[in-house]
C-alpha cells in the first residue's frame, strides 16, 4: 500500500528556497582582515542566481562538475547554492594539498570549471599545466598571478547576467557535491553526496541534540568549506535563517578575536589546535567568549582540561564531535544523557558521542563479528545511516562490508547508551607485550601536565614489549618539565604499562591539510630516524 502524501524532492533547491523567502534579511559577513562587511540573505540568493546564468552561458549542464579552489566567503556560499541548485555538482577543492593532489582531485572528478580566489593565486599556478580537462578558470577577487587562456574573472561571469534564474526540480538521489578524503595514505578519494542527503544533513543538524541551529545563530565559519562542507554548517545555517561569519584565509588568533568582538557569533566549529590556541590567550575572558552558546570540537580526540576550561573561565560546553568526509560529516556528538548518574559531565563530554538520530554505530572484531556494546569491549567501529557514504568515486574500496556497513579504520568502544568512545585509529594502536595502549587516553592524560602545549603518542619498536609508546611533547611556553618529570606526573593516573619511557621533545608537531595531528609523518621521520629518542625509566 502507497501514502497518499505528496512527494517533494528534498535537496538543494528546497533548501535555497526556504532560507531565501523565510530569512531574506539574515546576513553573511565577510572578513577582509580588519573589519566585517554584512550582506544579507537576498543578497546571496541574487548572487546565486548570477552565478547559474553566468555558469549555463559557459555551457554547464546538469551533473557537469564546478570545482571551487576558494576560502570561505559569501562568493563560496553563492555556489554552494548555485552549482547543485541548478544541477550541477559542487565540488569542493582542498586548498591546502600539493598541487599534485589537487590536480589528480581535478581530473579524477572531471572538473569542466574551477573557481579560484585571487588570494590563492600562487598556490593554483602549478595546478594549471596538469589540468588540460578544464575548460574554464574563474578568478575571484584580486586579478594578476595566474597566466592561462582559459582564465576569465568572476566579474566577467556575472556581467549582464540577471539575478532570477529557473530551479528546477531536482530528483533526490543526484549528486549534489564531491568532497575527497584528505588522503594520507594514497590518493584522496572522492565521497559524492545526494541531494537528500544533503538536506536531511542539514535538517538534522537542527536538532537540539546535534548542533541546535537556528535563527537566532550567528555561526562564525571556521571549519574549511572544502572540507566535508563545513560541517554542513553552510547548508544548515542558510536553512535555519542563522547569521554567518565567513574569514576568509583569516583564521589565526588576532583575527578570531576581532571577527567575535565585532560578529558576536553563537556558534562555531573547530580542531582542538585552535581551541587550545584560544585557551592559551589569557586575553579572552567570558566578556569576549560569553556570546557563544556552544563550541562545537572535533577532528581529534578533545582533552579534559579544554572542556574543563572552556566552561569554568567563560562559561561555555564544548561539544565533542566524531565523523568523517564518508558520514558528511556529523555522526555522533557529546552531548550528556539526561541520566548522567555519579559520572562527571567531563566525563560524557569526553565521549566520541553519541549517535545523532539516522546514524548507527557497531563495534566488531577482526572477522567482523559484532562485540558487546558494554563501554569495554574494544573493536572496529562500523557505521550505517541516512547520509554515510556507500562507496567511493570511481575507485574499487573494501570499505563497504558485505552486510552494507562503513568500515572506519578507527578503534574504539560503545557502552550500554549507545555512547561510541574512539581509543585510536586502527593503523596507531599500540600493543605492548600483548596488551592494548590508547594513545588517545594517553595523550589526554600528558596534556594534563601545565608543561605541556602540544602531544602525540606513536608506537616504537621495543625488544623486549615488541612495541612501546613514544611520547612527542611540545613544551609550553616557558616551561621545562623533563620525561622523568612526565613520567612521574602519570604515575596513578594511568596503567603503569602504559607510562612512556621513550620521549622526544619538539617545536611542533606535524599536521595535516586539516589540522589533525600528522601520525603518519610521524612514524616516516620515526622510520627515517629524524625523531631523536630520549630514553627515560626513573
Amino acid at each position: 500500500m502507497l501514502s497518499t502524501m505528496m512527494h517533494t524532492p528534498l535537496g538543494v533547491p528546497t533548501l535555497l528556497h526556504f532560507g531565501a523567502r523565510h530569512f531574506v534579511e539574515s546576513r553573511i559577513a565577510d572578513y577582509d582582515g580588519a573589519s566585517l562587511q554584512w550582506q544579507t540573505y537576498g543578497d546571496i540568493y541574487q548572487l546565486a542566481g548570477r552565478l547559474a546564468n553566468g555558469l549555463a552561458a559557459l555551457g554547464i549542464n546538469a551533473g557537469e562538475r564546478i570545482g571551487t579552489f576558494l576560502w570561505n566567503g559569501s562568493t563560496h556560499l553563492g555556489l554552494y547554492l548555485a552549482a547543485p541548485g541548478m544541477g550541477a555538482v559542487l565540488h569542493t577543492l582542498n586548498c591546502r594539498l600539493a598541487p599534485e593532489q589537487v590536480a589528480y582531485i581535478i581530473n579524477h572528478a572531471g572538473d569542466r570549471c574551477v573557481f579560484v580566489d585571487g588570494r590563492l593565486e600562487a598556490q593554483f599556478q602549478p595546478v594549471l599545466a596538469d589540468i588540460p580537462d578544464v575548460e574554464h578558470i574563474i578568478l575571484c577577487g584580486p586579478e594578476g598571478g595566474l597566466d592561462d587562456p582559459r582564465v576569465i574573472t568572476l566579474e566577467a561571469l556575472l556581467e549582464g547576467q540577471r539575478p532570477s534564474f529557473y530551479w528546477p526540480e531536482i530528483p533526490e538521489e543526484q549528486a549534489a557535491g564531491i568532497c575527497y578524503t584528505s588522503g594520507t595514505t594514497g590518493n584522496p578519494k572522492g565521497v559524492v553526496y545526494s541531494h537528500k542527503t544533503t538536506y536531511l544533513h542539514a535538517l538534522a543538524s537542527r536538532a537540539v541534540d546535534s548542533f541546535g541551529v537556528n535563527e537566532r545563530d550567528s555561526i562564525l565559519m571556521l571549519p574549511a568549506m572544502f572540507h566535508a562542507n563545513a560541517w554542513g554548517f553552510p547548508y544548515s545555517g542558510w536553512l535555519s535563517g542563522a547569521d554567518m561569519v565567513m574569514p576568509g584565509p583569516h583564521t589565526q588568533l588576532p583575527h578570531l578575536k576581532r571577527m567575535i568582538l565585532a560578529g558576536r557569533p553563537t556558534l562555531t566549529a573547530m580542531v582542538p589546535t585552535i581551541l587550545g590556541d584560544l585557551l592559551r590567550d589569557d586575553s579572552l575572558t567570558e566578556e569576549h567568549m560569553g556570546c557563544f552558546r556552544a563550541l562545537v570540537c572535533g577532528g581529534s580526540a578533545v582533552p579534559s582540561y579544554m572542556i574543563e576550561q572552556a566552561r569554568a573561565r567563560w562559561g561555555v560546553p564544548v561539544i565533542q564531535g566524531w565523523g568523517m568526509t564518508e558520514t558528511s560529516p556529523m555522526c555522533v556528538l557529546s552531548h550528556p544523557p539526561k541520566h548522567m548518574g555519579s559520572t562527571a559531565e567531563t566525563t560524557w563530554r569526553m565521549k566520541s558521542g553519541r549517535p545523532v538520530p539516522g546514524m548507527m554505530v557497531r563495534v566488531v572484531d577482526d572477522s567482523g563479528r559484532p562485540l558487546p556494546e558494554d563501554g569495554k569491549t574494544v573493536g572496529e567501529l562500523e557505521l550505517k545511516g541516512a547520509w554515510v557514504t556507500g562507496g567511493y568515486l570511481d575507485v574499487d574500496s573494501d570499505a563497504i562490508t558485505q552486510d552494507g556497513w562503513l568500515r572506519t579504520g578507527d578503534v574504539g568502544h560503545v557502552d550500554a547508551k549507545g555512547y561510541v568512545q574512539l581509543t585510536d585509529r586502527k593503523k596507531d594502536v599500540i600493543k605492548s607485550g600483548g596488551e592494548w595502549i590508547s594513545s588517545v587516553d594517553l595523550e589526554d592524560v600528558i596534556l594534563q601536565h601545565p608543561s605541556v602545549a602540544e602531544v602525540a603518542v606513536i608506537g616504537t619498536a621495543d625488544e623486549r614489549w615488541q612495541e612501546r609508546p613514544l611520547a612527542i611533547v611540545v613544551p609550553a611556553v616557558g616551561q621545562a618539565a623533563g620525561a622523568g618529570d612526565l613520567r612521574a606526573f602519570l604515575e596513578g593516573k594511568v596503567a603503569r604499562f602504559w607510562v612512556p619511557e621513550y620521549w622526544h621533545f619538539a617545536d611542533q608537531i606535524p599536521r595535516t591539510s586539516v589540522g589533525k595531528i600528522d601520525k603518519k609523518r610521524l612514524r616516516d621521520q620515526l622510520d627515517s630516524d629524524q625523531i631523536s629518542i630520549e630514553v627515560c625509566r626513573d
